[in-house]
């Protein structure tokens, strides 16, 4: 049988570096984009010019409930075969709690949180039957905290006990495990010169790291491990050290 993963924010950076790689190793792709569709579309296009029909793209707005039911009413007509699910979207930006708003707080945990519960509810019949694989991506500042970001963290920590919870329910047929980004890429709004000389001066290796940290580790989750589930690992050049 040839696996089948669906990654969700596909799209760009991370999402698009761990659908390239997944379809380069042999692997079905579903990706989920929610804005970026002439990137989505391009990127299908490329993969099924190598490989008929090997990739397929939904369009989702994860923050809209209407966009939700009408992705899942898609997926449900692709999920045939699927060996692995990554939460991979997020939206993250600062916010005070002191100006925190209920429109933030859906934001802020829809892709973080809830997406991801249920999202691994709608695919777990599917992976049950395959004996496969569900990786979180959450933050390793779900564990030390960030200063004004205080819902994107509450989300991401949730989605780290999520993990845990989960694995011991789907045991012993799914493996589930989360993966914690530290510095990873520079944000879209790239830092000023010292907050970057800030960043990586709180960093044992003293660099950010790139997409390929990120899709190393899941690709030993999804193609090698056997054993480990409900466990965390952080990728961050050793910054969760203190």
């Amino acid at each position: 049988m040839t696996n089948k993963v669906l990654i969700t924010g596909g799209a760009q950076r991370i999402g698009k570096a761990l659908v390239k790689h997944f379809h380069q190793i042999g692997w079905k792709i579903i990706f989920q984009y929610r804005s970026s569709k002439s990137e989505a579309e391009s990127i299908k296009e490329e993969l099924n010019s190598v490989r008929a029909e090997s990739c397929e793209i939904i369009q989702c707005d994860f923050d809209d409930n209407v966009s939700c039911k009408l992705f899942y009413e898609e997926l449900e007509s692709k999920l045939e075969g699927l060996t692995s699910l990554i939460n991979n979207a997020s939206t993250f930006y600062p916010k005070k709690l002191s100006e925190t708003s209920h429109e933030d707080w859906i934001k802020l945990t829809s892709s973080n949180l809830y997406l991801p519960i249920f999202l691994s509810k709608f695919c777990a019949t599917e992976l049950i039957k395959n004996k496969g694989n569900i990786v979180n991506i959450a933050d390793i500042h779900a564990e030390q905290g960030l200063k004004n970001y205080t819902v994107y963290t509450a989300a991401k920590a949730g989605l780290m006990n999520f993990t845990k919870s989960l694995a011991k329910e789907l045991a012993p047929n799914v493996l589930v495990n989360s993966v914690s980004p530290g510095a990873i890429l520079w944000d879209v709004n790239e830092p000023s010169q010292d907050k970057k000389n800030e960043i990586l001066a709180s960093i044992p290796m003293k660099r950010i790291g790139n997409e390929n940290d990120i899709v190393a580790i899941i690709n030993y989750l999804l193609t090698e491990n056997t054993y480990m589930t409900g466990r965390n690992i952080n990728i961050d050049g050793g910054k969760s050290l203190g």
